[in-house]
């Protein structure tokens, strides 16, 4: 199993960089060494995301990427993929077929699509919401297929939306034969869902796979809130309830021969914490 570093918490500081007035040559030369350290590390592999694209372009995060010799582990595009307004939706559809063309630009073989609520998404009903879901996903996974890009979906932290647990995904890959799964090891958990059960159901539409440890944290603290009205937040891998051993001999059993993200939670001190979060997975899987 070969594993890749999920990125996202790095590059979206970087972000709050450029936006409170740093130079972008400036963020730039600190994306380079953030490149250059993860491959220090002897990970294979990143997972690159849109923001990184919109940030520095294509043709610098590939030029980064190329230069010290990492792969792309997975692709991930962030939209309102539930959105209601059909102008809306219209255009959301196209730039995702765009991020499916980036993909292969990119030497990525999948695109996730992760999901993000809009803001009128309390206005609509469960129903109305899963009818936009499928209907806006559907074109993309299309185009994905005709491209040689499996599209995936994870399941969201966003109680919300419907696309939390089993029910929702089993509805949405039912109706979508053309979309994939990545396999989300925290997500679930916002609905009392089971990591493992959820795993077990869905093995057989797994393309790609996020290693996320999860932890209950205390009131008024950052996270995400399950459907008990407790908060839950990512959290170092070991440091969690994730139980990481089952999972790894699940996906031995199938066989599964993807990417395994380890998706980075972390703020500070990156080199050591990764180094640590790579260490501990790979003694468990």
């Amino acid at each position: 199993m070969k594993f890749s570093l999920m990125t996202t918490t790095m590059v979206i500081d970087l972000l709050i960089k450029l936006q409170s007035g740093r130079p972008k040559e400036e963020i730039t030369r600190e994306y380079a060494s953030m490149v250059e350290m993860i491959a220090g590390l002897g990970i294979p592999a990143v997972e690159v995301t849109s923001i990184e694209l919109d940030l520095f372009g294509l043709e610098e995060v590939n030029r980064q990427l190329k230069t010290h010799h990492l792969e792309v582990g997975g692709f991930v595009h962030l939209d309102q993929y539930a959105c209601t307004d059909s102008d809306r939706a219209e255009k959301m559809i196209t730039l995702a077929k765009k991020r499916i063309d980036d993909a292969v630009s990119l030497g990525a073989d999948n695109l996730m699509l992760a999901l993000m609520a809009q803001e009128d998404v309390s206005e609509h009903s469960r129903e109305e919401l899963t009818k936009a879901l499928i209907q806006n996903i559907r074109p993309i996974a299309v185009y994905g297929s005709e491209k040689g890009i499996r599209v995936s979906v994870e399941d969201t932290p966003d109680i919300r939306l419907p696309l939390c647990d089993t029910a929702d995904t089993k509805a949405l890959l039912d109706a979508v034969p053309d979309l994939y799964l990545t396999y989300d090891s925290g997500n679930m958990l916002l609905k009392n869902d089971s990591p493992i059960s959820y795993l077990e159901t869905f093995r057989d539409r797994v393309c790609h796979v996020h290693l996320k440890d999860m932890a209950y944290m205390q009131s008024g603290q950052p996270g995400d809130v399950d459907v008990d009205g407790r908060v839950i937040a990512g959290c170092m891998h070991g440091e969690g309830i994730v139980d990481f051993a089952e999972i790894g001999k699940i996906l031995r059993e199938s066989e599964y021969e993807g990417v395994a993200v380890i998706e980075y939670v972390g703020h500070d001190d990156h080199e050591r914490r990764i180094r640590e979060a790579l260490t501990y997975l790979q003694g468990v899987l």
